[in-house]
């Protein structure tokens, strides 16, 4: 017998080799239409950028047809820790697919319906208030007035419950906005891991109670909507959060590097984050919080092992593999590898239909780009012209992660860094893009 096969079966006995060796298989590029020869521009993209110290490293992944053609890791993890395939990665807001996908779970068993107001199941959220600026001068800032119809589940899901993220008023400055998350931090609400004493469910009723920015579906607004997602799942499923995506998600698409707060064993191959000026000045991040304005996240948070603050919007720490086999399922329109999460007409109103009216999904992208019910949707070719095809879908992690999946062309690009400040990442996720669909060849 080959000595090294001998010697492979011993380390993959003992659990000696890394666990993502031995589930997943790759193909020739060519098997799935797609040019070696222009995937090693991908190479020399994400090589170039290490090299320039922009990024500490990365791990990209391109797949076709449900095959991995390219799978490329590069760079530093940590110092003095070379970036590996299994280098597990705070995606942060890619987990807002994940809940999504929890709550049409639920949907699809009769647990709840897209229109339900959301207080039939949070009495928080009964008689909330909008506030409306009174005009300069008066003695009062603002006043409030009820909503026109109450927050639904769907709003949650397509971001238009009105209710905000407190750090994008750096990004989208404007008095009201400022009122209302001036409310927001006098009720001790941030963004992200920053109240560990507490779990999602006590800052879900204290958020709930507090005015909306706008009327419930009249504007896109990214905000805290997918945690409130999360309490929901616990509330209507009886079961908590954490232990209902991973029974219900991860251990039936053997996403078994996805975790809400990582176990003990797997630290060391957490990837450090990592501060950049997208210069050349490129340090390693402590592991106290970085606070930006009013985000803040924590890069160790895989540290606070008791698992009590679950959050729907960006708790998960994964690997490339694991959300690769999540987003396949939604690529094969709800199922992979004989098990099946939601249907193919579930996935299409997830994916594949507008859920914003006229609007635009801009943060992120530009205009040309809807919302489904948790992810972007490229609507045209006009305006963001360096992405893909019409009906391509993704989202993204604050800490430089990213996911596209075309269905036209039946194609997944991952991207994952784990690099701070967030903005910085965007031009380079668009070449990424770019050579993903350069390389198709059939």
């Amino acid at each position: 017998m080959n000595k090294l096969f001998v010697t492979l079966l011993l380390l993959f006995t003992f659990g000696i080799l890394p666990a993502y060796a031995a589930d997943y298989k790759m193909v020739k590029p060519e098997k799935v239409g797609l040019s070696s020869e222009r995937l090693k521009n991908m190479d020399r993209l994400i090589d170039r950028y290490v090299e320039e110290k922009k990024i500490a490293g990365a791990v990209v992944m391109v797949a076709r047809k449900g095959k991995i053609a390219y799978f490329k890791e590069t760079g530093l993890a940590d110092v003095g820790k070379p970036m590996q395939k299994d280098t597990i990665f705070r995606i942060v807001s890619m987990t807002k697919p994940i809940t999504s996908t929890a709550i049409m779970m639920l949907y699809e068993e009769g647990k709840l319906l897209l229109s339900d107001p959301v207080a039939k199941y949070i009495p928080e959220f009964r008689n909330q208030k909008v506030l409306v600026p009174n005009p300069p001068g008066s003695d009062f800032p603002y006043h409030l007035v009820p909503v026109k119809r109450e927050v639904q589940v769907r709003d949650l899901l397509a971001h238009t419950s009105g209710i905000l993220y407190l750090f994008l008023n750096d990004v989208y400055p404007n008095p009201t906005r400022t009122m209302v998350t001036d409310l927001y931090k006098e009720a001790g609400i941030t963004d992200g891991f920053c109240r560990p004493d507490e779990t999602i469910g006590d800052m879900v009723k204290r958020l709930a109670k507090l005015p909306l920015y706008a009327h419930p579906g009249e504007v896109w607004d990214y905000g805290l909507n997918s945690d409130i997602l999360g309490y929901l799942v616990e509330v209507v499923s009886g079961m908590k959060f954490d232990q209902f995506v991973e029974q219900r998600i991860f251990k039936p698409l053997k996403m078994n590097d996805s975790h809400f707060y990582i176990p003990e064993e797997k630290l060391p191959r957490l990837a450090a984050v990592w501060k950049s000026d997208w210069k050349g000045s490129l340090v390693r991040a402590d592991d106290k919080p970085i606070i930006s304005g009013d985000l803040c996240l924590n890069p160790a948070d895989a540290e606070a092992l008791s698992g009590k603050y679950l959050a729907g919007g960006a708790n998960v720490l994964s690997t490339v593999y694991d959300y690769f086999r999540f987003a396949q399922m939604y690529l094969n329109g709800g199922e992979l590898d004989g098990v099946r999460l939601l249907s193919r007409k579930t996935v299409e109103l997830m994916t594949a239909t507008n859920h914003i009216g006229e609007h635009d999904a801009e943060f992120l992208h530009s205009k040309g780009w809807k919302f489904g019910l948790g992810f972007a949707i490229q609507a045209d070719r006009e305006h963001p012209v360096d992405s893909g095809d019409v009906g391509t879908y993704e989202w993204a992690g604050i800490y430089s992660t990213r996911f596209s999946v075309d269905p036209k062309e039946e194609k997944i690009t991952i991207f994952m860094s784990q690099t701070n400040p967030f903005g910085h990442h965007f031009e380079l996720w668009d070449k990424v893009l770019v050579q993903s669909a350069s390389a198709v060849g059939d």
